[in-house]
């Protein structure tokens, strides 16, 4: 036997569908010591929606490149937080996700 679910409305309008918002992600690279690392990866904890795809080492500069997702609408909260707990690192570009993937080698996207 089936069950069927259906509703009346008696007059009254169904309310609308609430639109989907899409995130646009951008990816930063931050360049800081190796030592630092920790605290940057630290620090994005308390950043909402961002985190580390890549850590990549240098291991001649003893330091280390992050590659970083973010949301773009916190481009500058991130900026700010990175420049807080790691005040000598160097932020790199700002790529679109699209162009990051396209950056290694996944130019299909996801």
């Amino acid at each position: 036997m089936a069950y069927a679910a259906y509703c009346e409305s008696f007059g009254l309008t169904p309310p609308r569908a609430v639109p989907v918002l899409r995130i646009q992600w951008v990816v930063m690279d931050v360049t800081v010591h190796s030592c630092d690392a920790l605290h940057v990866r630290r620090a994005l904890v308390n950043c909402p929606g961002a985190g580390i795809l890549r850590c990549i080492p240098k291991l001649d500069e003893h330091q280390v490149r992050l590659e970083i997702r973010l949301p773009a609408h916190r481009t500058a909260e991130v900026m700010h937080c990175v420049m807080a707990c790691v005040p000598d690192g160097v932020i790199g570009p700002l790529v679109s996700w699209r162009h990051h993937l396209q950056r290694h080698g996944l130019g299909h996207g996801l």
